[in-house]
């Protein structure tokens, strides 16, 4: 049974506390405002991490990479995202085939043309913008929801903290989509809490642009619509007071409907997306890869890689057992439910991915932040600056970030179930 103390309250409707007094003042110390708090909170952490980056790549084993810092911000899935910002999808570099494109979505891309378009301003250095601003404003979202949901400014700020360091999160600093994501995402959240639905209903079809994350948008914003407008049609109440959910409920998937529509019309295949996922071994096979790998882990031995990302989804799936116990509205349960499937499910490749895909999972660090909230700071600040070190430190091990060390032999073992 959960705990009273867990209970969500609308703080948006109730009026602020006044600041206590301070002996020997006429007025209250002002405290930092929780915007501005947030976003330096966020900014520290990821700084302290490029430092670590800085430190590390020309250290050890990690000069295997041959990466200076700017050629692992604009790394990997960068490229495919810049190609895309540069010549749409009509052009494939290296030895991809055409049809593996589509699976890199047009919103991150499209961000990055519009920005790019400022004098001066390159494909690159308009990428790291969208990305840093991305991760700013979703650090000042995730604070105002979690103060919505918790009426507690120390709870909000350590989830932005908790959410700084998570496991993937070295792609707030990388040309990535997920930050441009999760801002999106964070916000809608946001405007559904405050029952804002258009502006939820906008934000979940531009973030159905960026990432098939969206998919947990969209169902957010079905559970959220859905009570609400039953109510007010069995009670006949006018249209004034229903078409605002109902609308939202309509338009939310319009952004991701449209580029899977785009995606097949491209490919010429009617499953489009599905179909290009499939062929790019990203395809659902419910969780069957993550458990060949705990296997073939047991049995043969971990790599280092390996045995860290297996922790990792373990500690996912504890914790979104634990979010369960808040009391916060259903929809945002759904979110993250929807968000932890969407990672675990597919397989049978990009293990070492998959703590990325749980960074828009915002909402697995409100348990923890509420066992944090206890601590001094003295405790705090060297804690979070270690996470943030070793965030990023396990990210750097050597290994194959597309399929792992033992891609393969979990390719073979689906194969033969």
């Amino acid at each position: 049974m959960s705990r009273p103390r867990h209970a969500y309250v609308d703080h948006a409707a109730q009026p602020s506390p006044p600041a206590p007094a301070v002996a020997g003042r006429s007025q209250a110390i002002p405290r930092m405002p929780l915007p501005v708090a947030a976003i330096l909170v966020f900014a520290s952490i990821r700084l302290l991490a490029l430092g670590v980056s800085a430190f590390l790549l020309p250290r050890g084993k990690f000069q295997t990479l041959h990466y200076s810092l700017w050629h692992l911000i604009a790394s990997w899935d960068s490229v495919r995202y810049l190609t895309i910002a540069a010549q749409g999808y009509s052009y494939v570099p290296g030895d991809l085939r055409h049809d593996v494109i589509f699976a890199w979505f047009p919103g991150y891309p499209a961000a990055i043309d519009t920005m790019s378009w400022i004098p001066g301003v390159g494909a690159d250095r308009a990428a790291l913008t969208v990305t840093i601003a991305a991760g700013l404003a979703a650090a000042w979202g995730l604070a105002r929801l979690g103060l919505a949901l918790t009426g507690d400014r120390r709870i909000s700020l350590l989830m932005v903290a908790l959410w700084a360091v998570a496991p993937g999160s070295v792609v707030w600093t990388m040309l990535y989509s997920e930050a441009l994501f999760c801002a999106l995402a964070v916000w809608s959240l946001v405007a559904l809490v405050e029952r804002r639905w258009l502006t939820a209903a906008g934000l979940t079809i531009v973030a159905g642009t960026v990432r098939s994350t969206a998919v947990a948008l969209v169902a957010a914003v079905a559970v959220a619509a859905l009570p609400p407008l039953i109510r007010a049609v069995r009670a006949r109440e006018p249209v004034g007071a229903w078409w605002r959910p109902a609308l939202s409920l309509l338009a939310a998937p319009l952004g991701l409907l449209g580029y899977w529509g785009y995606s097949a019309w491209a490919t010429h295949h009617l499953a489009g997306f599905a179909w290009v996922e499939k062929n790019a071994h990203n395809s659902f096979d419910w969780g069957k890869s993550i458990i060949l790998a705990a296997k073939s882990a047991i049995i043969s031995g971990p790599t280092a890689p390996v045995a860290l990302t297996l922790l990792v989804l373990a500690a996912a799936v504890t914790l979104t057992a634990c979010s369960l116990t808040e009391r916060i509205p259903v929809y945002l349960h759904v979110y993250t439910l929807v968000v932890v499937v969407l990672a675990l499910a597919p397989g049978p490749y990009y293990l070492g991915s998959k703590p990325r895909f749980l960074l828009p999972a915002m909402l697995l660090g409100l348990p923890l932040a509420r066992l944090l909230a206890r601590a001094r700071g003295w405790v705090l600040i060297p804690l979070f600056a270690v996470l943030a070190a070793a965030s990023t430190w396990v990210r750097y091990l050597p290994h194959d970030h597309r399929v792992g060390p033992i891609g393969p032999i979990i390719a073979a073992g689906i194969a033969r179930m």
